[in-house]
């Protein structure tokens, strides 16, 4: 019988670039030193933490708007058709907040041609309803249903693995993949393919999985011994860390600190940004069939 991933996993298309800091108190430490601790302060990320509540009203007037203007191309669900776009999956629309992205696009006129007279009234109504559908793609979601992600092409698949999609440069199909399809269903190869430490922030697989795929920063002050630990967050003005000990310490970036970030997981948080629908589907395909 196949195992079920012991992530709580939402399909790919819901869960683009979507990851959380978690909120930590720490201490700031001048550069090469521990420092005096300070009160506990919220460091947030663009994920989960601060992503905006759905206003069902607003929703709900959206969901006119949207059939009226733009279900024809986006399809109903916004999951897109041969004439428009998957917007589930558009960076600009899991990046709004309230019409903060999608306003000022609407507002320069629609590449289709739709008029640019949008109000600010309807386009926060919009970003609900778009918002409403991502969250209806969780699992959480009481209307979630796991779709047939194997609609991919194998040998498309394949191709994709040992060339565009730079697979082999850290993966074996006879290696620490074989038999990968045998013991995972699809829509777990395709979470783990996307999303393998669990999002981002790598959480939620457990400490060993924590540890293997954390982002680990090693910062190296003008005078001072050099300072490792895995990433908390990293900004262009401070860099915060939390080293072996388990204390969290904070760094002012500048021209005479030395700051190098290692990123197991790098390869595959690029894939996501450049990886197509088709690519995905294909890719799961094959790796389904490694059993």
């Amino acid at each position: 019988m196949k195992s079920s991933s012991a992530t709580v996993v939402c399909t790919a298309i819901a869960c683009t670039i979507v990851a959380a800091l978690a909120a930590e108190p720490h201490q700031v430490a001048a550069a090469g030193g521990r420092g005096a601790g300070m009160p506990g302060r919220q460091i947030m990320g663009a994920g989960p933490a601060d992503r905006p509540p759905v206003d069902e009203a607003a929703a709900t007037r959206g969901r006119t708007t949207w059939n009226a203007n733009c279900a024809s191309c986006h399809g109903n669900d916004a999951r897109g058709t041969d004439k428009g776009v998957n917007l589930i999956r558009s960076t600009l629309v899991l990046h709004d907040r309230n019409g903060s992205e999608l306003g000022p696009f609407l507002k320069k006129g629609h590449p289709a041609g739709a008029p640019a007279s949008v109000t600010d009234e309807q386009v926060v109504d919009l970003a609900n309803f778009l918002r409403q559908r991502i969250n209806d793609s969780f699992r959480g979601s009481p209307i979630f249903t796991v779709r047939n992600i194997l609609t991919g092409d194998k040998a498309a698949g394949e191709a994709f693995f040992n060339g565009e999609g730079g697979c082999t440069k850290c993966h074996s199909a006879t290696g620490d993949l074989a038999g990968v399809g045998g013991k995972y269903e699809p829509v777990d190869l395709q979470q783990r393919m996307l999303f393998p430490g669990g999002g981002r922030g790598g959480r939620g697989r457990g400490a060993a999985a924590s540890e293997k795929t954390a982002v680990t920063v090693t910062v190296t002050p003008a005078s001072g011994q050099a300072v490792s630990g895995t990433l908390v967050e990293m900004n262009d003005f401070t860099v915060t860390l939390r080293d072996a000990d388990g204390i969290t310490r904070t760094f002012k970036r500048g021209p005479d600190v030395k700051v190098t970030k290692t990123d197991p997981l790098a390869a595959h948080h690029e894939l996501l940004e450049r990886i197509t629908d088709k690519n995905m589907h294909d890719l799961v395909a094959y790796l389904e069939s490694l059993k």
